[in-house]
């Protein structure tokens, strides 16, 4: 069976218009495809005009997260303890209260002593404390408390060196000026710890060829108020005698050998990190240089500790 050209048009004709139909002014309008709503921003921002940038995207600075402080809850009343009673089977009580032996025999009555004159026995009197004791006890004795021992500094490590909760030796003053108090290092700092220090001061020495410093006196610094860094903690070391002398006792230090203890921190657990930071000078030769050392011995450059934890201190 055969179809005619015209046919064959007509039919095509037809399916066009079926498939893709012209919209006309007189349809009714079609509703808009629903908006997807931009997700919520992952920070909250500060409520502010904020700073226009070049894309013209508007920053604003990012809210810190609030903090909920934690409720005190009540305090619970503590349980008491349940005793169990005492079981004593030569200890029993009979009918009438009194104990028995367990051998069947009534108790016996205590019978007071007579002194042979007459007198009410007298009551054991207590013997009288002459202030020691009787001669043994007292203050000697096992029940004396022992004093409490003294708060140790919660900045600086007492492996390395021990000092009280104002952060100053136990032991006395030996030295003070107008600068600082000298304290001896025997007693506050360890044997070893010194010693690291010694090395590692006399290794800078030579670097810059200057003249070593010497195992004694070792003596630790406290800086007064009103200096560079007060209450700042030193250990120091001298050239020679004559340099220790007009150090100590007139404050003038041109020939300097000492190493400042620098906290990482002073408010929570690395507080107790404490880094070596070494001061060289030397007047005649017009010389000076700072030494960081981190706590394990990695040496970190030729600059004071502060300087070289804090790289951008000059912006702050």
């Amino acid at each position: 069976m055969r179809f005619s050209s015209s046919t064959l048009i007509a039919t095509a004709l037809v399916l066009t218009s079926f498939i893709g139909s012209p919209a006309w002014a007189n349809d009714p309008p079609k509703k808009p495809a629903a908006k997807e709503e931009p997700p919520k921003p992952k920070f909250e921002y500060v409520e502010e005009e904020g700073e226009p940038g070049r894309s013209g995207y508007i920053y604003k600075r990012v809210a810190k997260p609030k903090f909920e402080e934690p409720k005190e809850l009540p305090k619970a009343e503590p349980k008491e303890a349940h005793k169990p009673e005492p079981k004593d089977d030569h200890g029993k009580k009979d009918d009438h209260g009194k104990k028995d032996d367990g051998h069947g025999a009534p108790p016996k009555k205590e019978e007071k002593k007579d002194d042979g004159h007459g007198a009410p026995p007298k009551k054991d009197e207590k013997k009288k404390d002459d202030g020691h004791g009787g001669g043994h006890g007292g203050g000697h004795g096992k029940d004396a408390k022992k004093p409490a021992p003294p708060a140790v500094s919660a900045v600086y490590d007492s492996a390395v060196i021990k000092l009280d909760a104002n952060n100053r030796p136990l032991t006395p003053v030996v030295f003070t000026n107008a600068y600082a108090d000298y304290f001896v290092c025997y007693k506050t700092i360890k044997d070893k710890y010194r010693e690291t220090v010694l090395a590692e001061m006399n290794t800078f020495a030579d670097r810059m060829g200057l003249p070593r410093a010497q195992d004694m006196p070792c003596m630790i610094k406290v800086a007064k108020p009103k200096t560079k860094f007060p209450g700042a903690i030193y250990i120091e070391f001298y050239v020679d005698e004559q340099a220790e002398k007009a150090c100590i006792k007139k404050g003038e230090c041109g020939s300097t050998r000492l190493m400042m203890l620098h906290p990482k921190d002073k408010t929570g657990i690395k507080s107790k990190e404490v880094y070596r930071s070494y001061v060289l000078t030397d007047e005649k030769k017009f010389r000076r240089a700072n030494f960081c050392v981190s706590p394990d011995g990695q040496f970190l450059g030729e600059k004071h500790c502060y300087v070289a934890l804090n790289p951008d201190w000059l912006f702050n």
